[in-house]
């Protein structure tokens, strides 16, 4: 077997090992959906309003696994690939010299290769077309803004010297700053305004997935469900109603609902607002 015949053949193989391997984990926001930290949940019950029916858009029919594309290349027609490459590689016989099959071989592993990379590129729609994925995220849209005008017309009492407009700003710019921190992994920055219970937590899920990611965050609205004093430790629950993508290549834009647990000690232990808990409320 010549060198081309061999690299044509490692090219080829490389090629189909890469497409028919698992699509790596989709990037998670902070947190990864899930409700954890020592404050507990929101006490009251807060109820979801009606989705305003004048905007209600059919759910997209399932698109095609992620392996469709690409199943000719991972049943049959890859084997067969595979299983006459491994041959010649092992048993020979089947090259020799350069020929017309090594030009097609190399050519053939070249092309599998700038169809993965093209297949990673974050340029990803769903079924439908552009039309769809605005109608989706319109449908979206107005439901977030229902659930805000709902969220306002039962507003918690505040106690005396407490800024909810003031606060309000700095909780959604907390809550950016660590999706960003958190996409970044800066371990650090997220230390600073969170609990020792939710930092590891957020500690233990940057070691199961220490890749960098990427939130793209579309829409923010922020709404005090509750204030309260322990003590000399006051705590307020905030309702973010966001818009968002967990990784760039997701499309539509999706709908986020968390209550974010703040808590800050008036005298002694932290003076300034640290997140105790986030809990996932139905969309």
């Amino acid at each position: 077997m010549t060198k081309f015949s061999f690299l044509g053949a490692i090219i080829l193989s490389l090629g189909i090992v890469l497409l028919t391997m698992p699509d790596l984990a989709e990037a998670r926001r902070l947190g990864g959906g899930g409700s954890f930290g020592s404050r507990p949940s929101y006490s009251k019950s807060y109820q979801k309003p009606a989705a305003p029916t004048s905007s209600q858009t059919k759910q997209a029919a399932p698109g095609a696994s992620p392996m469709g594309g690409r199943g000719m290349f991972g049943g049959l027609l890859g084997g067969m690939l595979m299983g006459g490459l491994l041959g010649s590689l092992f048993f020979g016989g089947g090259f020799s010299g350069i020929s017309f099959i090594d030009i097609l071989l190399i050519g053939g592993g070249l092309f599998l290769l700038m169809r993965f990379l093209r297949s990673r590129q974050p340029a990803t729609q769903t079924a439908g077309g552009p039309a769809r994925v605005h109608d989706m995220n319109r449908g979206a849209w107005d439901n977030l803004r229902s659930s805000q005008q709902h969220a306002a017309s039962t507003a918690p009492d505040y106690p005396a010297g407490f800024d909810a407009e003031d606060f309000l700003q700095g909780a959604k710019a907390a809550y950016t700053r660590l999706q960003a921190a958190w996409d970044a992994r800066d371990l650090n920055d997220l230390r600073q305004f969170t609990s020792e219970d939710v930092f590891a937590e957020i500690q233990a899920q940057a070691a199961a997935d220490p890749n960098p990611g990427k939130t793209e965050i579309l829409l923010l609205e922020a709404t005090l469900l509750e204030v309260k004093t322990l003590g000399n430790q006051t705590i307020a629950t905030v309702l973010f109603d966001t818009m968002l993508r967990e990784d760039s290549t997701s499309a539509p834009a999706e709908q986020v609902r968390e209550a974010w647990h703040f808590s800050r000690y008036e005298s002694g232990g932290e003076k300034h607002w640290v997140v105790e808990g986030i809990q996932q409320l139905e969309k």
